[in-house]
């Protein structure tokens, strides 16, 4: 671009505003990317002042405890003997029952394969009629 040789004072002082600005903004957008880029101040914060956020997070804490506290419970009845002993024999019975039913279920299943195997194997000793047709 040629450079225009009737350059007015007015036209000189608007180009040197307008490089200013730009200047100005540039500035302005990089103080702006520097104040919204949370992670990086929050770690220089915790650099800078390692106590206080120590201090605040206990404080914190604190506060939530207390503020978010359970109800107490209401108090249980206390047990009896006969109930106490009644859940131990059901604690105590439940593997037992667990092997019982194991055992029941294989011999269910093994008298099932072994009527499948005999049904097998009496269906394959009755002569077929195409056989009993070549031996006539």
């Amino acid at each position: 671009m040629a450079r225009d040789p009737q350059i007015t004072p007015e036209i000189e002082q608007l180009i040197r505003l307008s490089a200013a600005s730009r200047s100005c903004l540039s500035l302005e957008a990089a103080a702006l990317r520097r104040r919204l880029d949370v992670p990086t101040r929050i770690v220089h914060s915790l650099r800078r002042h390692p106590a206080a956020w120590l201090g605040g997070s206990l404080a914190t804490g604190l506060a939530a405890s207390l503020l978010f506290r359970r109800k107490p419970a209401a108090a249980k009845p206390p047990r009896s003997l006969r109930r106490s002993l009644g859940r131990l024999a059901l604690t105590a019975a439940g593997p037992l029952v667990k092997a019982w039913l194991t055992v029941q279920l294989k011999q269910f299943i093994a008298a099932q394969v072994l009527a499948a195997q005999v049904r097998a194997h009496a269906s394959s000793d009755k002569p077929h009629r195409a056989t009993l047709r070549a031996s006539i």
